[in-house]
């Protein structure tokens, strides 16, 4: 019994150490749980602009297919929000049990964003459960039904605005507790590039599922359906991929001026490689949207705007110490270049409109179910090499990882009320 009461006042004591995560370490740990929210927070906040989207282009157009396309969306997200959030929460208690100093530091700056952040999703979820469970109330109001649609987007991209606040001052920590460390250097630049993130990862993952629904579907008019879904879900991605690579190169020039130390160390220190294997994922991507274009529809040029593409997706993957001395940007303008005739690939093999979707080829499912893994793969890459680019600290310049951990300690005695 002593020595129980001896364990339980032990746990409780301020001096106690940090506590440490086996094998991983803490820094990955908290990252781990942090991705895997982040897998279905992102997908949710794509998915909620997707679905209104493509009802209203169902509406305008009067086909059916984005209307269903639209239904299975929203049923999508009403039932893995829930599971988002709640990995979300847990992935807050480990950055609280392992990171407690940082955490209070960082939520003393941000208290007010981060209450309107964790509140918004009050409104988020009646806009989700009235969206998706009174959508057959609305058949005759279809306007009213969009809006709802959207205005359950806005109020979850509400979120993303907080969110961004916080993650981009850990990389390019702004000044004071105020509008200077909510807007600081890198916040807009990765702001726009996690909306179109969300939009282009989305939706070639949804294309690698329409794949294999395709191929399991028994029934003619099903499987035809579900190639539609795929095309329609690829040409997005491919499309927002294209605007998110040039606003990528804008996020990455807003570290450099922010932090260059940051910028430095993450293109030359130990996880410099990292940047490689994103460029190897862009160029699957790339690659692959080529060849399902030229797979579902093929035209005469395009088996050679596709080895072209596939020449210039090679020369972005290149290590620099393959480049002659001073002409590294010759990456940059092949990764260009690539993206230029992709899409002049799509639009040459557009098919009609209207026109009968054809039952695809093996190949093609394949090509999709590779380049909606590596999309997937690619917003989670992302994500680290921002992490690893604060090298030791937690915030980049202000505090470091080992001042970050173990119990928090008020300045002095009557600091809270």
């Amino acid at each position: 019994m002593a020595l129980a009461a001896a364990v339980i006042a032990g746990s409780v004591s301020i001096n106690q150490p940090g506590v440490q995560f086996p094998i991983i370490g803490n820094r990955w740990a908290v990252g781990f749980f942090f991705l895997i929210h982040i897998i279905f927070g992102s997908f949710t906040m794509g998915a909620l602009v997707l679905g209104p989207t493509y009802e209203w282009i169902g509406l305008a157009r009067e086909d059916p297919r984005f209307e269903r396309y639209a239904r299975a969306l929203g049923n999508v997200n009403l039932r893995i929000f829930s599971l988002g959030a709640t990995l979300g929460g847990f992935a807050v208690i480990v950055l609280v049990g392992l990171y407690s100093k940082f955490f209070v530091e960082l939520i003393t700056i941000f208290f007010w964003p981060a209450v309107v952040a964790f509140s918004i999703w009050f409104l988020t979820l009646a806009g989700l459960l009235t969206y998706n469970l009174r959508w057959d109330r609305f058949r005759l109001r279809k306007g009213w039904h969009i809006a709802i649609g959207y205005a359950t987007a806005a109020t979850e991209h509400i979120f993303l605005l907080i969110i961004v606040a916080l993650d981009s001052y850990l990389l390019t920590p702004g000044t004071g507790a105020g509008m200077g460390a909510f807007f600081n250097p890198s916040y807009w630049p990765e702001l726009a590039h996690r909306f179109v993130g969300n939009l282009s990862w989305a939706s070639f993952f949804i294309a690698a599922v329409a794949a294999v629904y395709a191929a399991a579907s028994r029934l003619p008019a099903d499987r035809i359906y579900f190639h539609w879904a795929a095309r329609t879900s690829l040409v997005v991605g491919f499309v927002t991929l294209a605007i998110q690579i040039g606003l990528g190169a804008l996020f990455v020039e807003s570290i450099k001026q922010g932090s260059p130390g940051a910028f430095k160390y993450s293109l030359q220190g130990p996880y410099a490689w990292l940047w490689l294997v994103q460029a190897t994922f862009v160029a699957i991507l790339l690659v692959g949207s080529n060849l399902y274009f030229w797979q579902s529809r093929p035209t005469a040029p395009g088996p050679i705007l596709t080895i072209l593409v596939v020449l210039g997706s090679l020369m972005t993957m290149a290590p620099a110490a393959l480049y002659p001395k001073g002409l590294f940007w010759l990456r940059y303008v092949a990764l260009g270049i690539a993206v230029l005739l992709s899409l002049v690939h799509w639009l040459i093999s557009r098919p009609r409109v209207r026109a009968m979707t054809q039952d695809l080829r093996r190949s093609s499912q394949v090509t999709l179910a590779v380049t909606g893994a590596s999309a997937l793969l690619l917003f989670l890459l992302m994500g680290v090499i921002r992490t690893t680019a604060r090298s030791d600290y937690t915030i980049y310049g202000v505090l470091k990882e080992g001042d970050s951990t173990g119990i928090f300690q008020p300045p002095s005695k009557g600091f809270y009320p």
